[in-house]
């Protein structure tokens, strides 16, 4: 441990030498480069620029900087931060400024960053500005050879073979911070070849007429002399710019471009590292938040009980608008799970919550009114599953549509199962833990997302009933509890239960939330994708025909869930990013 706390300082030293000695070294080339520059040439040709190509290349420059503050106003949508739009643009543009000119990227842009934006802490910045960094260095990579491969030149066949290793390079080299999803990666690109692209126009419009290369031939070369710039570490990469800039131009006039060159740096670096400095004295505001009631308060409270997967902690509860949501997120989605938890459904809310992420809304298993809303907005409203309702305080075992659950149940019976429900601190959480650890590798591994799993903490904050045969625990079933009505979330059974097992665990659960005047009693839902063709929805409804006959034996009520989707592309991305979400959830947290 000791070794490793020293070799990091160690390996940052090394890191600042390197860049020191390969800034020193291109300065030195630069020097000896300039001995034979015709300095009264390269004063002419300054001095010869026009007012209106000085005017010309400011706006290009504006231009640059506009995008160059559009990357931190996505780094802000990706790290979620709150802190989109006018002022995270201004604050970028601003730092890029001023820590292009001073050099130490990381140091100086997240001072001004956290200068800049009220309320963000400095470890918040710096993540940030590292965000900007590592997003801004792949993004000129692509830029970068996709130019060289797209202009004939030398560099063409090593652009060809450089994209595909770029594209490893995520996988090789561990960034700071995870990558933005596609959404937000294309829009970092666009950016990036517009900033690169108006930063070669200011270059190229202060060329002397008659000295000037073309915007072809510039185009590549500025591209790789800001790349040695940025890999040299100097201020605004002085002198590696410069040495690879004329040495990419050799039939271009040395004295006229290098006048440009002086020109550039002065509007490009000078000009915007003063104004970035200036946009020191005016502060953005401090963003403005609404206090959440307390976690517990909402989940109790909650009119759908299933919110309690709250407490899984892959889901957060956040406002939107007037609502107040269960949230889940994936990749390219914001994902609202039900019926909001408390206010009305403000679904314009949510799809500015969405966009602030660079994700798509979704409102995933909500109920008939949502949906109607939703359609009279002009959104998609798919039917995806049937939720199986019991009613305690009516249900009986009595009629011909229960016949098969009253067998069950003789069957039970007969195998001589004790069934009742445990305290939460009585849980047999070790015979609990082995029986799920057996029902899991029969069945492939727990699902997630929105379905529960087991955790000794989050277990004891259901409803639990257990089903014994003498001392051998056989199945236990567990049911988030609300205020009107309980929703069946956990079942697990040994590979050889008796026959009604399960069927007599719903039953003592129903008999005890009758006895505590519950109204509602949810079995849970199941696939019933009607917009489909009959023969895919077959296809996918097949491996929960098991499920759906066990729930059928109760003859329950079942009431429609849909999918709330802007588009339908949005639909088709939302099967795929929840399907694996659900499949393939992340890690719980160690509960206890």
């Amino acid at each position: 441990m000791l070794r490793e706390g020293i070799g990091a300082p160690g390996r940052l030293i090394g890191r600042a030498a390197l860049s020191l000695a390969a800034a020193g070294l291109f300065l030195w080339l630069l020097a000896d480069r300039l001995q034979s520059l015709d300095l009264a040439a390269t004063r002419a040709a300054f001095t010869a620029l026009e007012a209106w190509q000085w005017l010309a290349a400011t706006l290009a420059t504006g231009l640059s900087f506009w995008a160059l503050g559009r990357y931190d106003d996505v780094m802000h949508r990706h790290l979620r931060t709150g802190r989109h739009g006018a002022a995270s643009v201004r604050a970028g543009a601003a730092a890029i400024a001023v820590s292009q000119s001073l050099g130490l990227g990381l140091v100086t842009g997240a001072l001004m960053r956290w200068r800049l934006l009220p309320g963000m802490s400095l470890w918040q910045a710096t993540r940030l500005t590292a965000a900007v960094s590592g997003g801004f260095f792949l993004a000129w990579g692509i830029v970068t050879l996709l130019a060289l491969a797209a202009l004939p030149g030398p560099f063409q066949p090593v652009a060809l073979w450089g994209l595909p290793a770029l594209a490893m390079l995520p996988l090789l080299w561990r960034l700071p911070v995870p990558l933005p999803n596609a959404f937000l990666s294309l829009r970092l690109l666009g950016f990036a070849a517009l900033d690169l692209g108006a930063a070669t126009l200011a270059l190229w419009l202060l060329c002397p007429a008659g000295a000037s290369p073309g915007l072809a031939a510039l185009l590549p070369a500025y591209l790789l002399a800001l790349g040695a710039g940025l890999v040299s570490g100097a201020p605004g990469g002085l002198g590696a710019f410069e040495v690879t800039l004329l040495g990419l131009l050799p039939g271009t006039p040395e004295a006229p471009m290098v006048a440009a060159i002086l020109a550039f740096r002065a509007i490009y670096y000078a000009l915007p590292a003063l104004l970035g400095t200036l946009a020191l004295l005016r502060p953005g505001p401090p963003p403005r938040r609404t206090p959440l009631p307390p976690a517990p308060h909402l989940v109790a409270h909650a009119p759908r009980a299933e919110c309690g997967l709250l407490r899984q902690g892959h889901l957060s509860l956040e406002r939107m608008g007037a609502a107040i949501w269960l949230i889940g997120r994936s990749p390219h989605l914001l994902t609202a799970m039900f019926d909001p938890v408390t206010g009305p459904a403000d679904l314009s809310a949510l799809a500015r919550g969405a966009r602030a992420e660079g994700r798509w809304p979704v409102i995933y298993k909500a109920s008939a009114r949502p949906a109607a809303r939703a359609r009279a907005e002009g959104l998609r409203s798919l039917r995806i599953a049937r939720e199986a309702v019991l009613a305690p305080q009516s249900f009986t075992l009595t009629g011909s549509a229960r016949a098969g659950l009253r067998r069950k149940l003789r069957q039970a019976e007969a195998a001589g199962l004790r069934i009742g429900e445990a305290l939460p601190d009585a849980l047999p959480m070790a015979e609990m833990a082995v029986l799920n650890r057996d029902w899991s590798l029969m069945r492939g591994g727990e699902r997630g997302f929105s379905m529960g799993r087991f955790a000794p903490d989050y277990l004891r904050r259901q409803r639990v009933f257990l089903a014994w045969q003498g001392a051998r625990l056989m199945a236990f079933a567990s049911f988030h509890a609300g205020p009107r009505e309980w929703v069946l979330d956990l079942m697990r059974q040994t590979r050889d239960a008796p026959e009604g097992c399960q069927h007599a665990l719903i039953i003592a659960a129903l008999e005890v939330a009758r006895r505590e005047g519950q109204t509602r009693l949810s079995l849970a839902a199941l696939p019933d994708l009607a917009f489909l063709p009959a023969r895919l929805r077959r296809r996918f409804e097949a491996p929960s025909a098991g499920l759906a006959q066990f729930k059928h034996s109760f003859a329950p009520r079942c009431e429609p869930l849909y999918l709330i989707v802007p588009h339908l592309p949005a639909a088709a991305l939302a099967a795929l990013d929840l399907s694996r979400a659900i499949r393939h959830p992340p890690p719980l947290p160690d509960t206890g």
